[in-house]
């Protein structure tokens, strides 16, 4: 105002009449009782000096209050819009005190008596004396919490949209549907590869050129049928990124349309779901994997729903009954139906228990079965019950194989055995064998019985040195002192004292389970009486004649004996296999346990992951940006390995996470807590860049969605793990078993067969042996394989009680021009040179009594030579090497 303004003022004012200064005040007054505007006045020392009516509405609190305070009292609780601190350079009244100068629209906050926020605009003025000094200076504030509320509100809802579209890996789109330009959003650059600045040029051409050639028609068909039609337009197909590769896209959309019908815009979201596909096609290739194993044992899957009463077959099940999935339909009535009605009551019971029996959860069982072929099987079950919360039976799975032929072999086997009784027992031939020390007599067939003159009953009372003269008695000893085979002739007494000349033959052998040692005894007296009577020409033709008859019933012996010596081949070929069997049990026994764990793990984790989920959706949407990148963070590492610490590790783990939460001003009880968890979690040690996390409201709720997650990998990769070596064992298995019963030789890889011995003994192994293998690249040879699995059986698993299972183990495949050399060397005690020419023989045998036939290396030694090769020993003590050498052409 210029000084002319000003005197005119002065002179306007001056003229004004007491009454018209009256009124102008009383106008004055009424403008300040009647505003809904806040209108105070403060001296400059801060202090509120006048406040109006509306003052109290606009700032929550009585008018006293108001002029007891001053502009900066900590009872207006002033703080910045964002809830930060309000600096003083900020606040309006320092501002005009310092600048003189009227503010307009400062906005801060405070809150009322009844402690809720208000968001409040400031305008103030100076106001100057006559003198030109500042005397007084004037507020008017405006109650703004509604607008900054609904502000506030469409900032979360666009910040909540954002974070959603990125958290979920999902871009969304508008599209012009007349131009084909798009507006793009979302997790561009994470699908993609492209910035979103970049990718705003793709419109509807860009958009279908980047689509898989081969996906690129049906995605175009499926865009114009969805427009044409009112559709909601939904497709999946392969896009191509920035960096030239393909990701799997689930695109969804809706249209717009006008007055017309026609679609002039649309709205969608296209998501990632590469690793969701990669997932499925990983759990059907480990379906598939499965299937095959099953399929290669023969071995069928079943189930029973107890409630709905409806039965499941696999395809190989079905082929064990014996019928096709196709044409026979399984039900409860069927199943009792194809089960051998002796047997029924049985498996009834054994279910009716599993279900009744809360502390049992499985069972196993051998039934017969009626088969299609009209014959009757055997089969082996296995059943697991699943059950609710509360115990109640739910279902019954599990699996079915046909074990038909081992129930024939085990009756062929009792069939021998009754043929080798009835040989004993009715051999002409005397025999009587002691236990394993020689001291007691267990038993003797009739013909000794009939030779010496003693009843059945006398034969838990004899004594060997009671049967023969001392002179004999001293052979017996020596002989089997040093372990000699073939025949003796000693001199032998009867219960009534006479002697006779016989001819003895001396076996250690495994009787009835036991340890035992076998007298075969033959009379020589009608021998010795045909010497003395030789001179008496008479008689010559008839002890001519009695001697033909004795050989006729030597050869009948020699071939009952031989096929004992069948017998007791045939047994240490199945002593072999069940040595095997157990080993093979023990390996898949394994990792069945840590599937059946990590199934229960999943069951337990599947309660607890619903709530775990819906609590961290909701809670990972409550928190900053910042937060959100951190946990984001945090899951894309839990793909790297889950560490598993040793005690000592951890505790030293924990002391280094706590000092970093401590280091960051953690309290010490609250410091242990989040270092303890964050061990056990077994990511690694806290990454200092995670600590804005642990100051959330939601960290329980995010680590307990972490531990879930860690959980669920875990149980995945142990059941992978699982799944890989069982597929391992079967396959060796079934090479193992695959026997060419048609004599004929075949072409074999040999370092193939070893592997598959070595496979199979993978449990005696991991025990303590040091497994090296040197195996040269050889050519496949026509052999016969599953004479040489038995070969490598053999002599490994010597190798192996030669060394009690703790040493190192050798084995070479070497080509040698013409032949083939494998060798194994083992670091055993070593075979004493004054046997090693012997070990070959039959029944010949290093190892305790029991634990050897001593037909092993007798059978290895046939196999070899059958095949045209030979087989050498080289042993001192320490280092025992048995050499094979195997002809490439034969």
């Amino acid at each position: 105002m210029s000084q002319s303004e000003e005197s005119k003022g002065e002179k306007v004012e001056g003229r004004l009449s007491a009454d018209e200064k009256f009124v102008e005040a009383e106008l004055l007054t009424t403008i300040m009782n009647v505003s809904s505007t806040a209108m105070t006045v403060l001296n400059p020392e801060g202090q509120i000096l006048y406040a109006n009516p509306a003052s109290e509405s606009v700032l929550g609190i009585k008018l006293n209050d108001i002029l007891s305070r001053k502009y900066n009292a900590p009872e207006w609780k002033n703080t910045s819009l964002d809830g930060g601190p309000w600096k003083a350079e900020d606040q309006p009244f320092n501002i005009v005190l310092k600048t003189k100068k009227p503010v307009t629209d400062i906005r801060h906050a405070i809150e009322d008596s009844a402690g809720n926020k208000k968001y409040l605009s400031v305008n103030g003025s100076p106001v100057f004396d006559k003198k030109g000094e500042l005397s007084f200076l004037v507020f008017l504030i405006t109650d703004i919490s509604e607008n900054v509320l609904k502000q506030k509100a469409l900032e979360y809802n666009e910040s909540k949209y954002r974070t959603i579209t990125e958290l979920s890996l999902s871009m969304v789109y508008d599209m012009d549907i007349k131009t084909g330009e798009n507006i793009w959003g979302g997790a561009i650059q994470e699908i993609t590869g492209y910035s979103a600045e970049e990718f705003q040029k793709v419109g509807y051409e860009e958009w279908l050129s980047a689509i898989h050639p081969d996906d690129r028609e049906n995605a175009a068909k499926l865009f114009l049928e969805s427009s044409e039609n009112h559709k909601k337009f939904s497709a999946e197909y392969r896009y191509k990124t920035k960096s030239g590769n393909y990701v799997y896209i689930e695109d969804n959309g809706i249209f717009l349309y006008d007055s017309n019908n026609r679609s002039y815009r649309m709205f969608g979201a296209m998501i990632n779901r590469t690793e969701q596909m990669k997932a499925n096609i990983a759990l059907r290739e480990s379906e598939s994997r499965l299937v095959m194993a099953l399929d290669a044992v023969k071995m069928g899957i079943w189930s029973w729903d107890i409630e709905t009463r409806e039965i499941y077959w696999s395809p190989q099940t079905y082929s064990i009954y014996g019928y096709s999935h196709t044409d026979f339909e399984i039900s409860v009535e069927k199943f009792i139906a194809l089960t051998h009605q002796e047997d029924l009551e049985l498996v009834g019971k054994e279910i009716q228990i599993l279900m009744e029996d809360h502390t049992r959860s499985a069972y196993r069982m051998q039934n017969r079965i009626h088969h299609s072929d009209g014959k009757i099987h055997w089969i082996e079950s296995r059943g697991n019950i699943i059950r609710d919360s509360l115990g109640k039976p739910l279902k019954l799975l599990g699996t079915v194989l046909d074990v038909t032929e081992v129930k024939l072999s085990e009756e062929a086997l009792r069939k021998s055995d009754e043929r080798f009784e009835t040989f004993y027992q009715f051999s002409t031939e005397a025999f009587l064998i002691f236990d394993a020390n020689g001291l007691t007599a267990k038993d003797s067939n009739f013909a000794f019985q009939k030779l010496f003159g003693f009843e059945l009953e006398d034969t838990p009372n004899l004594k060997i040195r009671n049967l023969l003269t001392t002179g004999s008695l001293r052979k017996i000893r020596e002989k089997i002192g040093s372990s000699l085979t073939g025949s003796l002739e000693i001199v032998c007494k009867k219960k009534n004292g006479d002697l006779f000349p016989a001819l003895v033959s001396i076996k250690r052998f495994l009787y009835k389970e036991t340890n035992s040692i076998a007298y075969s005894i033959f009379d020589l007296s009608p021998l010795k009486e045909v010497e003395e009577l030789r001179l008496i020409n008479s008689e010559i033709r008839d002890k001519n004649r009695l001697i033909e008859r004795q050989k006729l019933e030597l050869e009948m012996a020699f071939e009952n004996l031989k096929r004992t010596q069948d017998q007791l081949i045939q047994s240490e070929k199945l002593a072999a296999l069940g040595q095997l069997i157990a080993g093979i049990a023990h390996e898949i026994n394994n990792p069945i346990g840590a599937v059946k764990a990590s199934n229960q793990n999943m069951m337990d984790w599947q309660k607890r992951y619903g709530l775990a989920s819906q609590l961290y959706r909701e809670a990972i949407l409550s928190v900053s940006i910042a937060e959100q990148k951190i946990v984001k963070t945090i899951l894309a590492n839990l793909d790297q390995p889950i560490e598993f610490y040793t005690g000592k590790e951890e505790r030293l783990r924990k002391k280094r996470n706590k000092e970093v939460f401590l280091t960051h001003q953690f309290s010490p009880a609250v410091a242990e807590e989040f270092a303890e968890i964050w061990v056990e979690l077994g990511i690694g040690e806290i990454d200092p860049s995670y600590l804005p996390l642990f100051q959330s409201h939601y960290i329980k709720v995010f680590l307990d969605y972490l531990s879930l997650e860690i959980q669920f990998r875990r149980n995945t990769r142990s059941i992978q793990l699982a799944v890989d070596r069982i597929s391992k064992i079967m396959y060796a298995l079934k090479n193992f078993s695959r026997l060419d019963v048609s004599g004929k030789k075949n072409k074999a890889s040999i370092p193939d067969t070893i592997e598959t011995v070595l496979t199979i003994y993978q449990n005696q192994l991991k025990r303590g042996i040091n497994l090296v293998k040197k195996f040269d690249s050889v050519p496949p040879i026509e052999c016969y394989p599953d004479d040489l699995l038995h070969v490598w059986t053999n002599l490994i698993y010597n190798s192996l009680q030669a060394m009690s299972f703790v040493g190192e183990l050798e084995i070479v495949v070497k080509d040698c021009e013409d032949e083939i050399l494998v060798s194994l060397k083992d670091s055993g005690p070593g075979i004493p040179l004054d046997i090693q020419s012997k070990i070959f023989e039959p029944f010949f045998t290093t190892k305790p009594p029991g634990e050897g036939s001593g037909l092993g290396l007798d059978i290895v030694s046939k196999i070899v030579k059958r095949h045209g090769g030979r087989i050498e020993l080289s042993s001192v003590p320490g280092e025992t090497i048995f050499f094979i050498y195997l002809p490439k052409n034969n």
